[in-house]
């Protein structure tokens, strides 16, 4: 071997050596996210931590609170880079495995102890709304006319068999209906031949007892701790109990009177492009069978929400006996109540957006139905991916028919409700109604009182910035909790953060989104460091490396003339683009400032007939453009109606 190979050798050994050298065993990475700021959510900016797949970032609820919310990295994308349009950048952080595992571990827990204390807090209110109801029907005999009964208290899966108290039953009015009927009343033989003649009766009867016996719960006291080691407790309320105990009494009545669907509960679709396949009649028969066999079993279960399981697979035996009668198919309605609507004024400007829309619809529900063919056996997992796709297209197909649509808001399970009936009712006297509202009352407010002071908003104090470095403080102090109160917990955070991450984030200087990432790239150990364009910074790159930069660029600086953004309602009205137009910033800002006022004064006429609407969206304009007269860009224009496939296209970062 000669001189130089050997040289060779070793210059390469040691270059293996000092990466090995560079990097700790064991070494893992997370990342940190700025998001822009921008008109609406966060407008100031926002802040998220990814670690693999999961982005967790803080959020100021309605409730006057800041919740940590988690979401997986592609919808997170989709939402803040698409769909508000905000460039992200991201700067990723080199730690050890064991930091990592801390870190991951705090975020986690923090998710899943707030999950379930806001869980809490809305079945206090929802058990508090409905003793207020139980107590007014006791005192005048008439049902309460609050609000937030109606819209609280619902009863999931009723709505498919029964109509809203009050309104008439609105049946499908077709042979089908008379063919729900009978196919509901061969069920009823089979149930009855498995368990005794009487045995629905008997479950109704005992049903009834049931609902008459229930009690309010008795709720343990707030631990006043929050952020505590133990994990907050589960609670099955009296408003559960009664809606689970209720429902299940719907499900039962409904298989003794065999009431057919609701009108709006059973989708009907084009035969020829809905036609089903030799394939899909064989699984379809198939899981005819299983789900008969499950109803048959579901009735005499001992899960709390049975009823609703019965409910939904029923409409669904329903609607697959009616695929399989006709030819083509039949859904089940799987949108939630509370969907969102969109109507022609909002969307016509956008149809050739709407139009992909339905074109990857179509192919998603394609794709769905070929692999389903595919196998051997249909499962109530597949066959609910294909609803949900149908539900989405034949929804979005009412925008070629400029009618209303239901944008947003498909479930994997049906869940179409009604408001809690007058009767059957617990039976409960007036001071046990008195005592436990009483208590609920004192409940709630010691509860929202305790998570005020530990999650109570506050712009500069408590943040989507502050709080993650709050929960990134707890994970670095979690291997000191041995019950112990530490001496100088700061001091030592300070010391694991310089250890660990390579620096430490003060909290109290950095809780503006944009300081705090210079923070990070400042002090902690940032391997990487990636800017990542929003939806419309991608297109406007691809149109300039198609055409002349300038025309694009001139022709793009404003909303008359855009190719790329056609104004959308839920922005308040602009005239330029001012993100990309840093010299020329302050000017584009006048003009978007007088357009903000125009709007506000065309406003105070017209808030008779838009309830405020173009006053309020005038003062947003005002406050969005005022920052661009000093350089500064918050607006940037939001895409409501982009395709989530259209994503897919861009690269995204890889944890």
């Amino acid at each position: 071997m000669t001189r130089s190979s050997l040289q060779t050798i070793g210059v390469h050994t040691v270059m293996a050596a000092l990466v090995m050298l560079s990097s700790p065993a064991g070494a893992a990475t997370f990342n940190y996210l700025y998001i822009e700021a921008s008109e609406g959510n966060s407008s100031g900016g926002h802040t998220a931590i990814q670690f693999d797949d999961d982005i967790y970032h803080y959020q100021h609820v309605d409730s006057g609170l800041i919740r940590l919310f988690r979401q997986e990295k592609n919808d997170f994308h989709f939402l803040y880079r698409y769909l508000q349009n905000r460039p992200i950048h991201l700067s990723r952080i080199e730690v050890s495995e064991d930091t990592f595992d801390l870190l991951k571990d705090q975020f986690t827990w923090q998710f899943l102890t707030q999950e379930r204390q806001f869980k809490w807090l809305n079945d206090l209110n929802r058990e508090r709304i409905f003793i207020r109801r139980l107590l007014q029907k006791a005192n005048d005999g008439q049902s309460i006319t609050d609000g937030d009964a109606a819209s609280v208290l619902r009863l999931k899966g009723v709505g498919l068999f029964y109509p809203e108290p009050g309104h008439q039953p609105q049946p499908t009015e077709s042979v089908f209906s008379r063919q729900q009927s009978l196919n509901i009343r061969r069920l009823r033989q089979k149930i009855e031949q498995h368990y005794g003649s009487d045995f629905l009766h008997r479950r109704r009867e005992q049903l009834e007892s049931q609902i008459q016996a229930l009690a309010p719960t008795l709720w343990p006291t707030i631990n006043s701790d929050l952020a505590g080691e133990k994990f907050p407790a589960s609670l099955y309320s009296f408003t559960e109990k009664y809606s689970d105990t209720l429902t299940a009494l719907f499900a039962i009545i409904a298989l003794i009177n065999a009431p057919p669907l609701q009108a709006d509960a059973l989708l009907q679709t084009d035969p020829p492009t809905f036609k089903i396949s030799v394939a899909e009649r064989r699984g379809l028969r198939q899981l005819r069978n299983d789900l008969e066999t499950g109803l048959v079993k579901a009735v005499y279960s001992n899960r709390p929400d049975w009823g609703y399981a019965v409910l939904v697979n029923l409409a669904r035996y329903l609607a697959i006996d009616a695929t399989l009668q006709s030819g083509h198919w039949f859904f089940i309605d799987d949108f939630a109540d509370n969907s969102e609507w969109v109507k022609p004024e909002q969307y016509l400007e956008h149809q050739a957006q709407i139009r992909i829309l339905i074109r990857d619809a179509r192919m998603a529900l394609h794709r769905i139905r070929q692999s389903a063919q595919s196998r051997q056996r249909l499962s109530e997992a597949e066959y609910s991916q294909i609803e949900m796709a149908a539900n989405r297209y034949i929804e979005l197909l009412k925008s070629e028919q400029h009618r209303d649509f239901r944008y947003t808001g498909e479930k994997a399970l049906p869940s179409k409700s009604i408001a809690f009936p007058d009767s059957p009712l617990p039976n409960l006297t007036n001071k046990q109604l008195i005592t436990a509202l009483s208590a609920l009352d004192n409940g709630e407010k010691s509860l929202f009182e305790t998570m005020k002071q530990r999650y109570r908003y506050d712009l500069i104090g408590r943040n989507c910035v502050t709080e993650l470095f709050r929960t990134i403080d707890q994970a670095l102090l979690a291997p000191y909790r041995s019950g112990d109160k530490l001496s100088d917990p700061n001091v030592l955070v300070m010391k694991e953060s310089e250890k660990r991450l390579g620096g430490y984030v003060e909290i109290p200087y950095n809780f503006i989104p944009f300081v705090s990432y210079r923070s990070v790239l400042d002090r902690y150990h940032v391997t990487q460091n990636r800017d990542l364009e929003s939806y419309r910074g991608l297109e406007l790159a691809k149109l300039k490396a198609r055409q002349n930069n300038l025309i694009a660029a001139l022709r793009e600086s404003n909303v008359v003339s855009s190719h790329l953004y056609r104004y959308n309602p839920d922005d308040a009205l602009f005239v330029f683009f001012t993100d990309d137009n840093v010299l020329l910033r302050p000017l584009f800002g006048a003009v978007n400032t007088a357009a903000g006022i125009g709007q506000s004064i065309y406003g105070l006429f017209s808030w008779p007939l838009d309830s405020g609407k173009n006053l309020r969206s005038g003062a947003t304009g005002i406050l969005m453009s005022l920052p661009e007269l000093f350089f500064f860009n918050m607006r940037k224009g939001s895409y409501k109606y982009l395709s989530f496939n259209q994503l897919s296209q861009t690269d995204l970062p890889d944890e």
